[in-house]
């Protein structure tokens, strides 16, 4: 079996007598543990669950429900779960009463009595699932930060937001040590975002904000390829540090920030090259859009890189669609 395991779940697989049905039990009772009541009468629901070693995730959006959850003496869910979403959503748990806006995230416990309203009809969502023993030792005072809301703008919950993202993007299986990885970036990105100890602070500094921060300079690479004029000194702006830190942070992986745009911008070319879509346009064009200034030296990177010049790429992908 594969130790991750993704679910996708969809109402409109179903007949629409069957969809509520198949909702409150597929996803309320065997994954949320809560009951599922509508508030429109209309049910719809697209969601995807990643299960990694040790959390979950999932990612969706449905038409307006409520979720409740009482106590089960037969069951055991120690979990907390940290949620945000695209429209306000209404909590209630600990005695209190909470509505939280776009953006902002929520921590809840699993293991008490709770509410949550979702009223709006473009609600999407992400919540994510880690035992409580997993932040206990981390988190300051963690039983004190169930119901607070963590502000939109705090740097741990964007790294966090971003980091989610890359990982639901990635379609592949990771293997199950990189998937542990994973989960410990995760919790310590948590922890940060709540209020890490110490201790737990130094941890999640040098392991799961640093593995964030770089793949967030990555994704933001890889959105300017086409840019020139992209330095190291960019992407140190718009993470808000040093240049020297953003190459320390490449130069962990054994590269370095300079290596890396040009290995994504060749790979981009080779794509594009090897693209019907692209055969009408000049092979300098194609340079310039991956961000080459220079045809000579995008020629002479390219076959270093691929041992054969793009023409060659270009070439074997016009026989190959005649």
């Amino acid at each position: 079996m594969n130790p991750q395991s993704i679910v996708r779940f969809s109402t409109a697989h179903f007949p629409e007598s069957d969809r509520l049905m198949m909702f409150r039990e597929m996803i309320g009772r065997g994954v949320a543990n809560m009951e599922i009541t509508p508030l429109a009468a209309e049910c719809s629901a697209d969601l995807e669950l990643r299960m990694l070693p040790g959390a979950s995730v999932m990612w969706g959006g449905h038409t307006p429900h409520r979720f409740e959850k009482c106590r089960d003496p037969g069951k055991s869910d120690d979990d907390c779960v940290l949620g945000w979403s695209t429209a306000p959503v209404s909590f209630r748990q600990l005695g209190r009463d909470i509505t939280v806006g776009a953006g902002p995230a929520l921590l809840i416990s699993s293991a008490d009595k709770a509410r949550v309203e979702s009223p709006s009809s473009k609600t999407t969502m992400v919540t994510l699932k880690i035992p409580r023993a997993a932040l206990k030792a981390q988190v300051r005072g963690l039983e004190d930060t169930f119901m607070q809301p963590v502000p939109t703008e705090t740097d741990a919950l964007r790294l966090l937001k971003s980091y989610l993202a890359t990982i639901h993007a990635d379609q592949a299986a990771a293997d199950i040590e990189l998937q542990r990885a994973m989960v410990l970036h995760i919790c310590d990105l948590v922890a940060l975002a709540l209020g890490a100890t110490r201790d737990g602070a130094e941890l999640a500094g040098d392991r799961g904000l640093r593995a964030a921060r770089l793949d967030a300079m990555k994704k933001h690479a890889l959105e300017r390829l086409g840019d020139p004029s992209l330095s190291v000194h960019d992407i140190a702006r718009r993470q808000g540090v040093s240049a020297r830190y953003v190459q320390q942070l490449f130069e962990r992986e054994g590269a370095t920030f300079s290596s890396f745009l040009l290995a994504s911008r060749l790979a981009l070319a080779h794509r594009r090259l090897g693209d019907p879509g692209s055969m009408p346009l000049p092979i300098s064009a194609i340079a310039a859009d991956c961000g080459f200034g220079d045809l000579s030296y995008f020629n002479q990177c390219f076959r270093r890189r691929y041992g054969e010049t793009p023409s060659d790429v270009r070439n074997r992908a016009r026989r190959q669609t005649d």
